[in-house]
């Protein structure tokens, strides 16, 4: 989740800050990449998008994955 959350920061820099004509080119990119962080974490896209809903509506699964992302961050 933080390498998706920074990839997201990093891609919507890049977009305020390009010319109108690359804007779609670097929407893509940024698409592109995306999939590939998800995917590589073993996980699918849909999967991805389903613990974040639930994390969303469910503060149980919201504590699990922070639980999950602090131990990731600490070791930082």
């Amino acid at each position: 989740m933080q390498q998706i959350a920074s990839l997201k920061e990093t891609y919507q820099q890049r977009l305020e800050m390009a010319p109108p004509s690359d804007k779609e080119r670097i929407a893509g990119e940024a698409d592109t990449a995306l999939k590939k962080a998800v995917t590589d974490n073993g996980l699918s896209v849909q999967e991805y998008s389903e613990i974040l809903t639930m994390a969303e509506s469910d503060p149980e699964v919201r504590g699990k994955v922070l639980r999950r992302i602090r131990p990731a961050e600490q070791e930082q």
